[in-house]
């Protein structure tokens, strides 16, 4: 059986706060600009994709049993149980180098791009269409427009950074990505993103002693 496609490496806005090691940098930010797009919080957890009724974690050989997954598992996995579409999402379940405030169980995992056999991801309305009906959560929206210069889209940036989290507590980042469909082949020159100053960028710290977020309680 072959993988489903891992979600791609998001390149940073070359003044992203915090740039990791060995990452690209978007050379235009341009782009972004005169064009309809849409702004997202980016949270701090484990990048998720949800499909045929799995989760898969970073490696998407095989579906993930980790611990950390648990939540998404019961709540979301057994929905997406199309061939043909994958559901790609930040799980915050397992705390990682931000707690924020609790959340209920079924709010650990939120969606943000949606893509489909053809290796398309569809527009960011779509995105939301599918998982509303789904009853997915998808991640915090903090603008959804147009930026008359890179000017604004800088400004945008710096103000959100020092914002705190739509879920509470501190932000990570921001992502942004045109809100129309784009193949993959395009995704580096459709979406980028930049991170908060001093994140911490292993992917393997938290793993070690990990511990779950705060769940809120039912009522």
């Amino acid at each position: 059986m072959t993988s489903p496609p891992k979600y791609p490496r998001t390149p940073y806005l070359p003044y992203s706060p915090s740039i990791a090691p060995d990452s690209d940098r978007l050379a235009d930010p341009s782009r972004f600009v005169g064009e309809q797009v849409v702004v997202s919080e980016k949270l701090d957890g484990s990048c998720t994709l949800l499909h045929r009724g799995e989760v898969y974690g970073r490696s998407v050989a095989a579906p993930t049993r980790a611990k950390w997954n648990a939540m998404v598992k019961k709540h979301h996995a057994w929905k997406m149980r199309e061939r043909d579409v994958f559901l790609y999402g930040e799980d915050i379940y397992g705390v990682h180098s931000i707690e924020y405030e609790p959340v209920r169980e079924d709010e650990t995992f939120y969606a943000f791009a949606l893509r489909d056999a053809k290796d398309r991801f569809a527009s960011f309305e779509a995105l939301v269409d599918f998982a509303g009906q789904r009853e997915i959560p998808v991640v915090p929206v903090l603008f959804d427009g147009v930026f008359d210069s890179e000017n604004a889209l800088r400004g945008f940036v710096e103000e959100t950074h020092a914002e705190p989290s739509a879920l509470g507590g501190e932000r990570e980042g921001v992502v942004i990505r045109l809100a129309r469909s784009f193949p993959a082949s395009e995704f580096e020159l459709s979406v980028c993103k930049s991170v908060r100053a001093g994140h911490v960028q292993s992917d393997e710290h938290w793993t070690r002693n990990w511990r779950p977020c705060r769940i809120a309680r039912a009522g």
